[in-house]
């Protein structure tokens, strides 16, 4: 709290503040190369890059199958499961952005883990389980509590749930 009165009270003019911009350099147009090439080589950039790529995959294909196939009807699965649309579609885009995402991920982001590939492949899909059931669950309070429509409903789960994923990827899928 003594810090926000401090500055409030110490706050710099217009002018003080240019001039500690300038002492940045930030008017050159090439300190966000620099910022964003850090990033890049500490991965956060290429993991959301994966994160991002995976993510339209996904929920374009859980549009697809929840408005063209489904034509947002639940359906009977072998005679006595009645599944709702959203749930069959969160199943289907889910693997196809588990896929994806493993993918780019293996390839671009963890590309110096030493484990094999089969036990990563293994890690990956235990972690994204458990990230499956928390999108389910905030999908299902997002679509029938806060009667949000459900590709919204996905699309903000997916994100919310993006920084459990990378810290879960990085120090127990890839173990770096």
């Amino acid at each position: 709290m003594k810090r926000i009165t401090a500055y409030k009270q110490n706050k710099p003019s217009f002018k003080e503040a240019l001039l500690i911009v300038c002492k940045l350099r930030l008017h050159d147009g090439q300190w966000w190369l620099q910022a964003i090439d850090g990033m890049w080589q500490q991965g956060v950039v290429r993991y959301f890059f994966a994160a991002v790529t995976a993510t339209v995959v996904d929920v374009l294909v859980f549009w697809f199958v929840f408005n063209i196939i489904l034509h947002q009807q639940p359906h009977t699965i072998l005679g006595f499961f009645q599944l709702k649309a959203p749930s069959i579609a969160l199943v289907c885009g889910f693997g196809c952005g588990l896929i994806t995402n493993f993918t780019i991920t293996k390839l671009f982001v963890f590309n110096q883990s030493l484990s094999k590939t089969r036990l990563q492949l293994l890690r990956f899909i235990l972690v994204n389980m458990v990230v499956l059931v928390s999108n389910y669950y905030l999908m299902w309070f997002l679509t029938s509590q806060l009667h949000w429509y459900a590709t919204v409903s996905r699309a903000v789960s997916a994100v919310t749930i993006g920084i459990f994923s990378f810290l879960a990827h990085k120090f127990f899928s890839f173990k770096l």
